[in-house]
């Protein structure tokens, strides 16, 4: 009975995720893209809806998913290794890294690369800090600390590059709230494959994290095993996030609320929970676009303040329901 509920929750997620894309493909702000729908089942339509969806809506939708789903799962990684419901993705110091490659990427070299920085600067920093943590004395604890130091001195190089370069600061700011960027560095199909590779590898560590929820007294008895899947989930975790900064920039509170929602329906068990966070991050992050295009026509408002403004209520409600969130960590 209990399996056939987390079917049906999975089927209903998979449900509102052809919704969320079709709306982010095809709905705009005065229309609900049933026309444009249609006119895309005419190959031969070489129109100027053709070109929006191939140049601007299917690159975006295709982002989206990669960065709701990846930051879903990273999230569901860094909280099932810490135990801790409040765990995020961007807590090995990705968010500050990748800003910080952004920042240098906008002052001293082409912006239109600026993913490409801010990829890398989240791989680099979080790399660092799980180095700085420790390898072969690996602890949860020094990892958080670590990464929080990190975020610190990353985050006052940022304040300081913008207050000394406030001719920039506008458009670096505007780039740090998340988005898209329109740049051919790497092809779309080249950041689906690498998307598609990192997923089939994250699948290696459904087995792991369940075999983690044991009781830590027993866990004791496999010292060994358990650090070493716990390292190897971050490095994965962090590589995750890093892919996210690339394709979305800087996205806040999808990597705690969605494994948390998605806990709540299903349970402790990985095996759906991993498919159940790839299916709503990247539904989150689908609307999440469509309202950054719809709220303020003409204006198209950031895609990370769209997700911060609907998600810091989501997160705040959660909060107040500390039984049932903490308790089924407790039970890990």
């Amino acid at each position: 009975m209990i399996r056939n509920k987390r079917k049906i929750f999975i089927l209903i997620l998979f449900i509102i995720f052809l919704l969320a894309l079709y709306i982010a493909i095809f709905a705009g702000y005065n229309d609900n893209g049933i026309g444009m729908f249609i006119k895309t089942l005419n190959l031969s339509d070489n129109d100027s809806d053709s070109i929006i969806l191939k140049l601007l809506r299917y690159p975006r939708a295709l982002k989206s998913i990669i960065a709701g789903s990846c930051l879903a799962l990273a999230g569901l990684f860094m909280q099932s290794v810490s135990k801790n419901p409040l765990a995020e993705p961007y807590i090995t110091g990705v968010s500050s890294g990748a800003g910080l490659g952004i920042v240098i990427s906008v002052l001293y070299f082409n912006s239109s690369n600026y993913s490409l920085f801010g990829f890398a600067g989240a791989l680099i920093s979080s790399l660092a800090v799980i180095c700085f943590a420790g390898l072969n004395r690996f602890s949860i604890t020094k990892l958080i600390l670590t990464g929080l130091a990190v975020n610190l001195f990353a985050g006052s190089l940022i304040s300081l590059f913008i207050l000394t370069n406030p001719q920039k600061a506008q458009s670096i700011l505007f780039i740090l709230s998340g988005g898209f960027n329109s740049s051919n560095i790497i092809s779309d199909k080249t950041l689906f494959f690498i998307f598609i590779l990192g997923i089939i590898i994250s699948c290696y560590f459904i087995p792991k994290l369940n075999f983690m929820r044991i009781d830590n007294g027993i866990l004791s008895s496999f010292k060994k095993e358990k650090d070493i899947y716990t390292l190897s989930a971050i490095i994965i975790s962090a590589f995750l996030t890093s892919l996210s900064v690339f394709a979305a920039g800087i996205l806040g509170f999808i990597g705690i609320i969605i494994p948390q929602i998605t806990k709540m329906f299903i349970g402790n068990d990985y095996r759906y929970l991993f498919f159940a966070n790839i299916l709503a991050g990247a539904s989150l992050v689908l609307f999440s676009d469509y309202l950054s295009r719809v709220l303020f026509y003409p204006l198209q408002i950031p895609l990370g303040l769209v997700i911060a403004i609907t998600g810091a209520p989501v997160f705040v409600f959660f909060l107040t329901k500390k039984g049932d969130i903490f308790s089924s960590y407790d039970r890990n």
